[in-house]
């Protein structure tokens, strides 16, 4: 039996006070979630993804002159919180945003449930991944 995606927390009385959610119901509830959470705090209804769109134009060059002698692997997957997708493309919603890529086979993607940065290094010989956990 599996466990719950989600804790509710309660005080030394026995009353609730805050929810423990996990990062992959996070990452499923997010883009309906965040605006309630905004305008509970106060915040206008914002989505930093909009100012700064993803750099499709680069990916877009990476695929028309990609020529390494093993496929363009569109899966990724978090080592920070464990988000994974086979195809971050085909997610909806996203589970990575593109924030980084070029010809030269270096993409870098922001995790939606963690905001940890993994990046792919792509060499003639494989691929080397990263992540590194969020940072303010």
């Amino acid at each position: 039996m599996s466990e719950r995606p989600y804790a509710i927390l309660h005080d030394d009385q026995g009353q609730p006070f805050g929810v423990f959610i996990s990062a992959a119901l996070w990452a499923e509830v997010q883009a309906e979630i965040l605006p309630v959470l905004q305008r509970a705090a106060g915040q206008p209804d914002e989505q930093p993804e909009e100012a700064f769109p993803e750099p499709m134009k680069d990916w877009d060059d990476l695929l028309a002159y990609w020529d390494l002698p093993y496929p363009l692997d569109r899966a990724v997957t978090c080592g920070h919180c464990g988000a994974q997708s086979a195809d971050w493309q085909a997610d909806e919603p996203r589970l990575f945003r593109l924030k980084a890529c070029n010809i030269g086979g270096l993409v870098s993607f922001e995790c939606q449930a963690c905001r940890a940065r993994v990046t792919k290094r792509h060499f003639k010989d494989g691929v080397k991944v990263q992540t590194a956990p969020f940072a303010k």
